[in-house]
């Protein structure tokens, strides 16, 4: 690892067993805490907090999936401001990236060759208030917890300091491997209710096409064949003149693949039940295809 880097690092790292003690450096191949002797790996110049436990606990996967943005202006931006004023950016959920700094930590869950810390956004491993700018674009929709993602980024954030977060609304389930939840504004704002907005907006990169394109093109990908001639011949117009409950009888939607159903539903229905206790029976035995909406399933 880069010693400038290393340097960096061992500023701001703490133990996530402990929950307090500082890390340095115990040889060439790890970093050791300073109050419980906890160890972490360096691996392939990243220090890696995700144990089989932590991985376990936040559901984390091997994927072959390449998550693959660089940055854009507006975080190009943040990457120049904090410099020049001495400080220090944490990019949460980096991917993979050409560009590195001197002053931005890359933390994600995939050791790509840009990344220097292994770790989940729920259990971040730094001390509090270290950051001056976090980074979360496209990841917090990646993240089982989101809302304990907020809490974890505000933990570290300086004050005054700055979140620079993009998060998916009218968007098809995608997965860097899962895909769980997305944000309306409101929905957004409240992953952080302790900071006040600078600024929120439709980017170009959101704009409402892209919703209408990604949801066109995957709704004809899941038709048969022989649909897809008539479906691709559809105007606007044929589309908005039937309302939604007539459509359901034509052929374009009750032929639409499953997995197509299910990427682009407006919802989904789900009955879960609760696992029992020792001593505790269920109050009755259900199968789903008991209800009469999930019959034919």
């Amino acid at each position: 690892m880069d010693s400038t880097k290393l340097r960096t690092l061992l500023g701001v790292l703490r133990c996530t067993n402990c929950s307090d003690g500082r890390l340095a450096a115990a040889d060439g191949d790890s970093l050791k805490c300073g109050a419980c002797g906890a160890s972490y790996p360096i691996v392939d110049d990243a220090v890696d907090f995700l144990d089989a436990a932590t991985s376990q606990t936040f559901g984390i996967e091997e994927t072959e999936n390449i998550s693959d943005h660089p940055y854009d202006g507006n975080a190009i931006a943040l990457i120049e401001r904090a410099k020049e004023n001495a400080g220090l950016v944490l990019d949460c959920g980096s991917g993979f990236k050409l560009a590195k700094y001197d002053h931005v930590v890359q933390l994600e869950i995939v050791n790509y060759p840009n990344v220097d810390v292994l770790a989940v956004n729920q259990a971040l491993p730094f001390a509090d208030e270290t950051f001056d700018v976090v980074f979360s674009a496209d990841v917090l929709e990646h993240v089982d917890d989101p809302f304990t993602s907020g809490s974890e980024i505000a933990r570290i954030l300086k004050p005054g300091g700055y979140v620079y977060v993009d998060l998916p609304f009218l968007q098809p389930e995608h997965g860097y491997p899962n895909h769980y939840f997305n944000a309306t504004r409101q929905g957004l704002r409240r992953l952080f209710p302790t900071m006040s907005p600078v600024g929120h907006h439709v980017p170009s990169s959101g704009h409402p096409i892209f919703t209408l394109r990604s949801l066109l093109a995957i709704y004809n990908a899941g038709l048969p064949d022989d649909l897809r001639p008539e479906f691709t011949s559809l105007t606007v117009g044929d589309v908005l003149a039937r309302s939604e409950i007539e459509w359901l009888d034509h052929a374009i939607c009750s032929e639409l693949a499953t997995e197509s159903q299910w990427l682009i539903a407006s919802t989904t229905q789900a009955v879960l039940q609760k696992e029992l206790g020792s001593s505790a029976n269920a109050p009755f035995a259900l199968d789903a295809a008991d209800l009469p909406g999930f019959r034919h399933a």
